[in-house]
């Protein structure tokens, strides 16, 4: 496993420097010019514009052919989709700390703290997981050609189902909130988020390993 991880990296360690710039830079302009409504969407971009790379690696593996050789190694097809996977998830939680550092910085420069920092994050985390969750199967199902497309669906999709949740959430907040459970009111939301996106996410996992291991190379 340690070795696919390595590998992922390799492939797409340029462009994932240059996309981890590219969103600090991003963040920096919309947080001169925007007001505080746009800071969901700058948290999301943030970790969306860090997680492309890592959905370019079957892009770039197949452009290689490095994904008809890696079966020939002795690793199983479940070991090449668990790389594809925790891969992904540890590019997004290295997103998330990313956002939550841009946002403690901007309130540390500007003198005008950022609040719910914590909630505003999550949601941008939920989106981005969701993203893959949605886009790892298609790519397994459609193959490499059509991954710019799947990859742009995948963003608009997450996007279109957290707005969906908000209403889920708001709910079950309520009913945490009338509950004696010993957890602050203020993680109610984001732990909500990033509970339902994991689930979505492991859940992805398991509909895309069916799909892979059927595969026809």
């Amino acid at each position: 496993m340690k070795g696919l991880l390595l590998t992922n990296y390799y492939l797409i360690h340029r462009s994932f420097l240059m996309y981890t710039a590219l969103a600090i830079v991003i963040s920096a302009v919309i947080f001169y010019f925007a007001d505080p409504s746009f800071y969901r969407i700058i948290a999301m971009l943030i970790i969306l514009l860090m997680a492309m790379p890592a959905l370019e690696v079957i892009k770039l593996e197949s452009k290689t052919g490095y994904d008809k050789y890696v079966l020939t190694l002795p690793i199983s097809r479940k070991n090449v989709v668990q790389s594809h996977y925790v891969f992904y998830f540890l590019i997004v939680v290295i997103g998330t700390i990313l956002s939550y550092g841009v946002f403690s910085m901007y309130s540390l420069i500007s003198k005008s703290a950022v609040e719910n920092i914590v909630n505003i994050v999550s949601f941008g985390t939920f989106i981005v997981l969701f993203a893959g969750a949605l886009a790892y199967p298609l790519l397994y199902v459609f193959g490499a050609e059509k991954s710019d497309g799947i990859v742009l669906g995948g963003g608009m999709g997450g996007l279109f189902v957290a707005i969906a949740l908000q209403g889920v959430v708001g709910y079950i907040v309520e009913i945490l909130a009338a509950s004696s459970l010993p957890i602050a009111s203020s993680l109610h939301v984001p732990i909500l988020y990033t509970l339902f996106g994991v689930v979505m996410y492991i859940a992805s996992y398991f509909i895309a390993l069916s799909i892979y291991q059927k595969r026809e190379f």
